[in-house]
Order: C-alpha cells, then structure tokens, then sequence
C-alpha cells in the first residue's frame, strides 16, 4: 500500500482486544424462542436462561474488525504498513515480547523509535509537501536523495538486511507520494503544459491567471498587459533529463565525509544555473550567486543534520 501522506498526523485507532474468557456462552435459541413470551414477560435475562437451558463454548476472535494481520491475547501482533515510521505517534500494538512489525520486519520498541527519529531528521529537511510548498523543484529533489543516503547509511550501520530493506522502501515510498502529492494538485488545479520558450525547458507547467486575479492585478496597475486567457508559470521542475542528473549525484553522497557534498554542490551549481536564469534571475547584483548560495546552504545544513543523527543513533548509550 502506499504512503498517504494526508494520513500521517491522524489518531491509530485500533479494536480492543478481545481475550478468552472460560465463562462465555452460546445463547441456546430453539429453547429461548419456545418460552419467548414468559422470558419477555417476566424479563429474564436472556444470557442467564441460557445458561440454564443449555450449551455454551469459549470465544475469542477479531474476526470481522477489518484490521489485516491482527490477532488478540497470546501472540498478539499487527504488521503495520510502512507510514509507520512516518505517522505522528508510536504504533501501539506489539507482541508479546514488546516488538513490532513494520512491512514484514520485526523491529524491538528502541529500534523502530530510532528509525522513527531518522526518518523524521529525513523529511523535516525535505522542502516540499503536505504544509509545506507542493509544487516540487529542482533543489527538493536534491533533498530526497540526501534524506533517502542519510536513512540507507543508518540502516546500513545499525539494522538487520530484512529491517534495512523495510527502511529503505518506506523513505523511497514517502519520496514517490511527494511526487504523487504534487502531481494530483497540479491536475486538481487544472494546470496545462507549455512549450517554446526558455523557461518551458525547465518548469512547464503553467495555470490560466483566473479572472478575479486579474481585474485586481489591473486595479493596481493600468499599464499591465496581462489579458484574460494568459498563463502563469508554476515553479514546478519538469525537465526530466536534469531531474535524472541532479537525483543521481545526489544519492551517492558519502556520509562519513562531510566533503563529499562539496563537489556534488559545485556540479549542482553548473546544471541548475540555465533554470535559475529562465525564470529571470540575472547575475546582475549577485542575484544568481546569491540564489546558488541559498540552496547549497540548504543542502549543507540537511547532509549535516543526517550525518549528526546517524553518530547520535549508532552509539550505545547502554553500560
């Protein structure tokens, strides 16, 4: 199942356990039905009479709760799906031994608290989705792949194979529903694609300036040579070839040499400048530098955060 990324603050509301119980029954209904009437008159209680009538067998089951792989009592568990590790509060159901199952994997409550940590060093550095900005630009994309080599780098360190490849396919799922998110806003939106121009070669998708929006850009300004039918960019990376390049440079970041990110940050300065032009930023000033500076600064401080939680979470604080 993938990552729903409108899910991740809501409350885990999970069936309350059922245990077994020696003294449950089986109401005996051939022998209620033939005295429905005293019963009802007299209002015995229906449970009770059946006791007294007949037969009765021990029950425990969840079955029809709608939770997939949950069982009750003894060897209690639930296989939660991979949001887990992204969801705004612990998990609550564990077996008998206080583990979790997260995707398949069997995970002690100070392991999946760990992941949890560094999954959300991970996507509190990523610039985009939900309450953040939707639309998806060049340098985010820089910052899953940082996110995604810090959680492969941990996992690697400090996790089984099994549990480093459940870790590894939650962060690259939470990444594919940032694109997804962003994806259905821009459809919802009713965004169209443009071509023919610099700035299309690099963010092209474009949305009609809705008619509100331009009665008041007039008021405003009478000299403005916006019509109705026009469009406005949206600053949502859509050249697929630089998307490519800047992921792939991205994920091969070392992360126990803080270094390996300068050469990375030079090369993403080369690719990224024609898309920072296009949209009009000139070098005039040292606007451009300046708009450079400003992502590196960004990806610096994100390398660094994962690399300080990777130190943090792989020593044992335990005597």
């Amino acid at each position: 199942m993938a990552i729903d990324l409108t899910t991740l603050n809501t409350t885990e509301i999970i069936p309350q356990k059922v245990y077994n119980l020696n003294n449950s029954y089986k109401a005996d209904q051939n022998k209620i039905r033939e005295n429905w009437e005293e019963k009802k008159s007299t209002a015995i209680d229906l449970i009770e009479e059946s006791k007294k009538n007949g037969t009765y067998r021990e029950s425990a089951s969840l079955e029809g709760t709608g939770v997939s792989g949950l069982t009750a009592g003894k060897g209690a568990y639930c296989n939660y799906s991979l949001d887990a590790f992204f969801r705004k509060d612990m998990p609550l159901l564990s077996d008998d031994n206080g583990n979790f199952t997260v995707g398949g994997a069997t995970f002690t409550r100070e392991e999946l608290e760990e992941c949890r940590a560094v999954m959300k060093a991970a996507v509190d550095g990523i610039g985009c989705g939900i309450g953040k900005n939707t639309n998806i630009d060049y340098r985010n994309y820089a910052e899953m792949e940082i996110a995604a080599g810090g959680v492969r780098a941990y996992a690697s360190e400090n996790l089984t194979e099994k549990q480093a490849a459940v870790v590894n396919k939650a962060m690259k799922e939470y990444n594919d529903a940032l694109i997804k998110h962003e994806k259905d806003t821009l459809e919802r939106a009713g965004t169209i694609d443009i071509s023919g121009s610099d700035v299309s070669k690099y963010y092209g998708k474009a949305q009609p300036i809705p008619k509100e929006m331009l009665d008041r850009i007039h008021s405003f300004n009478s000299n403005s040579k916006l019509n109705s039918g026009d469009v406005g960019t949206i600053q949502s990376a859509t050249n697929e070839d630089l998307i490519s390049k800047i992921r792939d440079m991205f994920s091969k970041l070392d992360y126990s040499d803080s270094s390996s990110l300068d050469t990375v940050s030079e090369k993403y300065k080369e690719y990224i400048t024609p898309a920072k032009m296009s949209l009009g930023v000139s070098s005039a000033n040292g606007y451009l530098s300046q708009a450079l500076n400003q992502d590196i600064l960004g990806f610096q401080s994100l390398f660094k955060n994962m690399m300080n939680v990777i130190r943090y979470r792989s020593i044992d604080f335990r005597m």
